[in-house]
């Protein structure tokens, strides 16, 4: 136990080795999370409209006010604008034709995803002035939010790069770290030490989940100051970033040994991480895309630790927690194993 810790503490004081690595593994998630949190869509929409004049345009402006989320968060924000306003990206008419009044909505220099998004609320605001022209007639839709509550899409997207958080902190100082030893011949140290591989790795192990909460940690704290929404157990969290932490660590360490040059191996263990949050839920529930993509997410472990974050957050479950806990436990141990004949093959045996 004692040279376990000595170990632990060593591996601590290699951090200044590094420092501009662990700098990039513990900041620069937090950093990516705020940028895309700017730029994410909100479900509220500035949509562009002449100030109406008859009947026709006012009811639609007053459907507009009234399309929103169960929650009541409106889809729509009105803006007037004069028709020789600059119309940016775009804006809404209601014009006679046919005798028929008409909404148009003359587009901008905007991409397609936002022509999608204005035209589905102008669409739902037409429905909800036609709807409203049936009176008893209606269909009366009842909606029953699967949630509690409504949060913004920048809560998931945040929830979901806490495992890509860990597993990238992990693997990238795993790698570049083993990398180094190589390098620098310093892993002549371990080849002739006395200490056994599982002591070694351990203690490389210890520093990386240390290194990967940290960096999970301040990721965690973003989300919860930027949306005001925190996880009902800080301790929960930790736990399940634990295998998602050895995963990556395991990943990196084998790159390094495997490789022996500490560019090749920050590449895989940037690469991995990467791969593995976009495969595993990164902009959703894999369910709710279904598919090849749902397929190929079963074999990912971020997937099985969003899984489990997720009633953290939401307060409601989505499929039992055994099934997500063995495949993280399989994965963790997949990965340490390969860590171990790695280690064997590159320290103990020397082989090439």
């Amino acid at each position: 136990m004692r040279r376990l810790l000595l170990l632990i503490l060593n591996e601590l004081k290699m951090v200044r080795t590094a420092l501009p690595i662990h700098l990039i593994a513990v900041f620069q998630p937090a950093l990516m999370y705020l940028i895309m949190a700017s730029v994410l869509v909100h479900p509220t929409f500035e949509v562009n409209i002449t100030e109406p004049t008859d009947d026709a345009g006012k009811r639609l402006l007053e459907a507009m006010y009234d399309v929103g989320s169960p929650d009541g968060v409106p889809y729509i924000n009105p803006v007037f604008l004069d028709d020789n306003d600059p119309i940016g990206a775009g804006i809404v008419t209601v014009e006679e034709i046919g005798d028929q009044p008409t909404a148009i909505y003359r587009y901008g220099l905007i991409d397609s995803n936002i022509v999608k998004n204005l035209r589905n609320r102008l669409t739902a605001a037409a429905l909800r002035v036609w709807d409203d022209s049936l009176d008893g007639r209606a269909v009366t839709i009842i909606e029953r939010p699967w949630l509690p509550h409504d949060p913004t899409y920048n809560l998931y997207f945040g929830m979901a790069m806490l495992p890509m958080t860990t597993f990238l902190a992990a693997s990238l100082i795993g790698g570049f770290l083993t990398a180094q030893e190589f390098e620098f011949d310093t892993i002549l140290e371990y080849r002739l030490s006395p200490v056994s591989p599982a002591v070694v790795l351990t203690a490389r192990l210890v520093r990386l989940v240390l290194i990967s909460w940290l960096s999970a940690g301040i990721l965690l704290t973003v989300i919860g100051l930027l949306n005001d929404v925190w996880p009902a157990s800080i301790l929960a969290v930790t736990l399940i970033l634990i295998p998602i932490a050895l995963v990556g660590g395991g990943i990196g360490i084998s790159a390094g040994l495997l490789l022996r040059s500490s560019l090749p191996a920050f590449v895989i263990g940037l690469g991995s991480a990467f791969a593995c949050w976009i495969l595993g839920a990164a902009f959703g529930l894999p369910a709710g895309f279904s598919g090849a993509y749902e397929f190929v997410s079963r074999f990912v472990p971020n997937s099985y630790a969003v899984e489990l974050l997720f009633p953290l957050y939401y307060d409601t479950t989505i499929g039992d927690s055994i099934r997500p806990i063995l495949a993280l436990t399989i994965f963790s141990a997949v990965a340490l194993g390969l860590a171990a004949l790695a280690y064997r093959r590159r320290v103990l045996t020397c082989q090439e």
